[in-house]
């Protein structure tokens, strides 16, 4: 899901994850997490069901915490773009800015992530052998980083 907020001479675009990932994998921790109770309640000897119930929960809600919330790209005429990833731990979240004279090019490419094909958007900062990669995580649709991207463009391109 994609937000876009406009200030003067600045655009923030937001990329959300989707609000059913979050629900599952609570659905996930809270079920794996009463049928443990459950099993220390009616079981004389709950060894293996435990530790498998114990390990499912500590491993949804470890994946619920680490997850990543959103991440965003703040765009300033005359400045720069800023990358920010947030988590909901604090020391997961992220931020880079990189000034807009260090901009060598913004560009939209495809990639391969397991058997898939994904789109993502790309910085190539001078001085710096890799690309920066703005959404790394999430790496929303095609038409998301199109419409972020066109945006982009035209508000670093825009003469004051």
């Amino acid at each position: 899901m994609l937000t876009v907020k406009r200030y003067p001479g600045a655009t923030e675009f937001i990329v959300h994850t989707s609000k059913g990932y979050g629900t599952q994998m609570f659905a996930v921790c809270f079920l794996s997490f009463s049928v443990g109770v459950t099993i220390l309640a009616f079981e004389p000897s709950p060894r293996l069901l435990l530790w498998i119930s114990g390990a499912i929960f500590i491993l949804s809600l470890f994946q619920i915490i680490s997850g990543v919330n959103h991440e965003s790209l703040l765009v300033v005429r005359d400045l720069g773009v800023q990358t920010n990833c947030h988590s909901i731990v604090p020391w997961k979240s992220s931020s880079k800015l990189v000034p807009l004279d260090s901009v060598r090019e913004i560009f939209i490419h495809e990639g391969f992530r397991k058997f898939d094909v994904c789109y993502y958007m790309g910085i190539a900062i001078d001085h710096e052998p890799q690309i920066h990669v703005v959404f790394p995580t999430l790496l929303p649709r095609r038409d998301v980083l199109q419409k972020i991207y066109s945006e982009t463009l035209q508000l670093l391109k825009q003469e004051t």
